[in-house]
């Protein structure tokens, strides 16, 4: 007789441990590893790889046992539905295109947020109308947020250093993690699948496949705003201010609002992917170069 799943609720300390712990370790690997590799010699290809690709790819496979462990089965099926891969419906793949549009930003893109935020609603019958009005809100949010810029900018959680610097130079044009770009179709091949899968599967999976659905358990309707914060937060190894972060949490908080709304990690997949797409197309740039 097969077992019933065993999902644990996450509350505040489980939390903070399942966003702290790989927080911690990008820590430790952009502010410790990566500087003093670098100032051995180490390439930044490598760098790259044992930086970003190693430990999301570490990500995705914890997803993976984690939800194993939770269903007691190592059963795709039971897997795939645990960390809601299961075919989304129509609906869903509606406020993916509407997580898409806002998370890759500009009037066309927020246009197709608006549009396909209200065709979901409109599908789901809910009656709750008032939520548009919040989808609308978000938006102009996002929109306008550069208003604080100057003042958030001035509250600092660290000077970037000069390997944080560099590091971040080297996703075009001219170069990938010091491959030259030009006529490198490879390149572009090769990096769409690493993020795909290992960035964005990895991410994807854990956060809103596994941690969120604990943390429903724990924090009912509410558990994407404290989701998308915490997201947000786990990022501030990469985040020197606090307008850095504050324009993270406003895609995270709507990419975690979806995720529970729809029950699916989908929609998360599509947006995320957009809103990661101008970093390869700063690589698509740099490979068309002549």
């Amino acid at each position: 007789m097969q077992r019933a799943p065993a999902i644990r609720p996450a509350g505040w300390i489980v939390t903070a441990a399942l966003f702290g712990v790989p927080a911690l370790a990008f820590v430790f690997l952009f502010h410790w590893l990566g500087p003093n590799l670098r100032q051995g010699g180490t390439s930044w290809w490598r760098i790259f790889h044992l930086l970003l690709i190693l430990p999301l790819t570490c990500m995705f496979v914890a997803a993976l046992i984690g939800a194993a462990v939770d269903q007691r089965s190592i059963s795709w099926k039971g897997i795939k539905g645990r960390l809601r891969l299961s075919a989304p419906g129509s609906t869903a793949w509606l406020w993916a295109a509407a997580l898409s549009g806002f998370m890759y930003g500009g009037n066309g893109a927020d246009l197709v947020a608006v549009t396909a935020a209200w065709l979901a609603l409109w599908r789901e019958k809910t009656g709750q109308k008032w939520m548009f009005g919040g989808i609308l809100i978000a938006i102009l949010l996002k929109r306008y947020a550069s208003f604080f810029q100057p003042a958030l900018e001035s509250i600092r959680f660290f000077d970037p250093s000069v390997f944080h610097r560099e590091f971040f130079s080297h996703f075009g044009p001219r170069d990938f993690m010091g491959i030259p770009l030009e006529g490198a179709w490879w390149v572009l091949i090769y990096y769409a699948v690493l993020i795909l899968v290992c960035n964005i599967g990895g991410e994807e999976l854990w956060w809103r496949g596994y941690v969120l659905p604990r943390q429903e358990l724990a924090f009912g309707n509410s558990a994407w705003v404290i989701h998308g914060i915490c997201w947000s937060l786990f990022h501030l190894f990469m985040q020197p201010t606090l307008w850095d972060t504050t324009r993270m949490a406003i895609t995270g908080v709507a990419l975690s609002f979806v995720a529970q709304r729809t029950k699916s990690t989908w929609p998360g997949i599509v947006g995320h992917s957009f809103g990661n797409l101008a970093f390869f197309l700063s690589l698509v740039s740099g490979v068309n170069s002549h």
